[in-house]
């Protein structure tokens, strides 16, 4: 994994954020925003995170509204949002991955949890099958080795090759 995926943090708790760059910032380039606006801001301005982790509950600009913004962009769309919150029902966090959230942590969390599925939903997002699916790639036929070319008396023999067809009659 890449030592220095960027990360966005954005929580309005200085404790919460303390304990998230004290746990991450081995691991990560952190930037820290304290509101929703403040975040919105960083994104609109074009600057790219890796991963945004999150706080629902946010004044103004809430974290599932972030998550919108996100999707709706055609740089950061693929990046993936984990929300931290104290919400307890599970309809909210429904709600949450179904608008396009990657992960929901409940608070209060444990950081090294946190810490796992980053480098989680990273790992996916650097797939190597993902560039390998970039690449063009070069297709082509030889019909004369391709059953599909074959007469159907000869794919039916290929196909039922071990078992005695009896006629009735």
């Amino acid at each position: 994994m890449n030592a220095k995926h960027h990360l966005l943090i954005v929580d309005e708790n200085p404790y919460v954020v303390d304990i998230l760059i004290q746990t991450l910032n081995k691991d990560f380039k952190i930037t820290v925003a304290n509101t929703g606006q403040e975040a919105a801001r960083l994104l609109i301005q074009g600057n790219r995170f890796d991963c945004v982790l999150t706080e629902l509950d946010l004044a103004f600009f809430n974290g599932l509204e972030l998550t919108k913004l996100i999707r709706m962009s055609r740089l950061a769309s693929q990046t993936p949002v984990v929300i931290l919150s104290n919400v307890p029902d599970s309809a909210t966090r429904i709600q949450c991955l179904e608008q396009g959230v990657d992960a929901f942590l409940a608070k209060p969390f444990n950081p090294l949890e946190v810490k796992a599925k980053l480098h989680a939903l990273l790992r996916r997002a650097d797939s190597p099958i993902e560039e390998t699916l970039k690449r063009p790639v070069s297709v082509g036929m030889q019909p004369e080795t391709k059953p599909f070319w074959l007469p159907k008396s000869r794919i039916l023999s290929m196909l039922f090759g071990s078992y005695s067809l009896s006629q009735s009659a």
